[in-house]
C-alpha cells in the first residue's frame, strides 16, 4: 500500500516456443511497472533490455511515489545504458520500453505512462479494454487507409538504441477497480484485443491473469518472447470514469526528456494488429 493506494500486481515472462533466448526484461516493483523488449535481429537485445530496466531499477526508489523529473532522469539513463551496450557492435543493439510509474503530480497520485516502440499498455475497466499506447511501427504509421500494402508489423520506428528514442508520455488517473496490462509484442502478436479483454475480464487476480495470458500466447504459437505485467488498483484510487476518447488527464509539458507526444486516439472498432 502506498499513501492509501493498494495495488495487486504480477509479472510473468517466458521465452516462447520458437526462441532460444528471452530478450524481454521487466520491472514490477511499486512504483514502477515496465517492460523492455530487445530489438529483433540485433546483437545483444537481451543485454539492451536488461540495461534499460536496470537504469530504472537503480533510479526509481521503491516503496514511494516517484515524480516526472525522476522518471525523466531514469529514461535518460536508460538511453545511455542501451547506447553503451550498442557501442562497438556491428549490428547495434536496442529495445522497446513501455509501462507506467506511479508519480506524485500537483499533490495527487497519477500513473505516468510512457512508451518507446511497439510494446503496449492497455487499460481494462469493468468489461472494457482500451489500448493506451500507440505502436511506433511503420505499419501503425501507414494506417488503415493503406491496408492493401501494409508493411510487416515488426518494423519499428522508435526504440532505445535507434535514431529516434522519443517517448510518448502522459498522466493517467489512479482509479480503483482499473487494471493495467503492460506487455511485449510477443503477447499481442498471438492474441487479438478481444481475447485479451476476455481474459482480463474473467481471469481473477493479477497473478492468475498474467499466467493465463502467457499460456494462451504460447498455445497460439509462441513465436516470440512474451512478457506480461498486470497491475490492479484494489483500493484508494479516484472514482473516475475514463472516457474512451480521451484517456489522459494531463501531459508532461515542459519536460525536456519525457516529450508529451500523446498518442493518437483510436476510433471505435479500429484495431491495431
Amino acid at each position: 500500500m502506498m499513501r492509501g493506494v493498494e495495488l495487486d500486481f504480477a509479472v510473468v515472462s517466458d521465452v516462447g516456443q520458437k526462441r532460444a533466448v528471452n530478450e524481454d526484461s521487466a520491472l514490477a516493483s511499486t512504483p514502477a511497472f515496465l517492460v523492455a523488449d530487445g530489438m529483433g535481429g540485433h546483437e545483444a537485445g537481451d543485454l539492451a533490455s536488461q540495461a534499460a530496466i536496470g537504469a530504472f531499477a537503480e533510479r526509481i526508489e521503491p516503496g514511494r511515489p516517484s515524480s516526472v523529473p525522476e522518471v525523466s532522469a531514469a529514461l535518460d539513463a536508460a538511453r545511455a545504458a542501451v547506447a553503451q551496450v550498442a557501442a562497438g557492435r556491428e549490428k547495434g543493439a536496442g529495445c522497446t520500453l513501455t509501462g507506467a510509474v506511479l508519480v506524485e503530480s500537483e499533490g495527487e497520485l497519477a500513473w505516468l505512462v510512457l512508451n518507446v516502440g511497439d510494446s503496449r499498455v492497455y487499460l481494462h475497466r469493468g468489461a472494457e479494454l482500451q489500448q493506451l499506447t500507440v505502436d511506433h511501427s511503420l505499419r501503425d504509421e501507414v494506417g488503415p487507409a493503406h491496408l492493401g500494402a501494409r508493411p510487416p508489423r515488426n518494423i519499428i520506428t522508435r526504440a532505445l538504441g535507434s535514431a529516434d528514442t522519443t517517448a510518448d508520455s502522459w498522466l493517467l488517473p489512479v482509479e480503483t477497480g482499473a487494471r493495467l496490462l503492460i506487455c511485449s509484442d510477443g503477447l499481442t502478436t498471438e492474441l487479438a484485443d478481444e481475447e485479451l479483454r476476455a481474459s482480463l475480464t474473467m481471469g481473477g487476480r493479477a497473478e492468475a491473469v498474467a499466467e493465463e495470458l502467457v499460456r494462451r500466447a504460447n498455445e497460439a504459437g509462441g513465436r516470440d518472447n512474451v512478457t506480461v505485467i498486470i497491475v490492479d488498483t484494489v483500493g484508494g484510487g479516484r472514482a473516475w470514469h475514463l472516457p474512451a476518447e480521451h484517456p489522459s488527464v494531463g501531459e508532461t509539458d515542459g519536460d525536456d526528456t519525457l516529450t508529451a507526444t500523446v498518442p493518437r486516439r483510436r476510433t471505435p472498432g479500429e484495431v491495431a494488429r
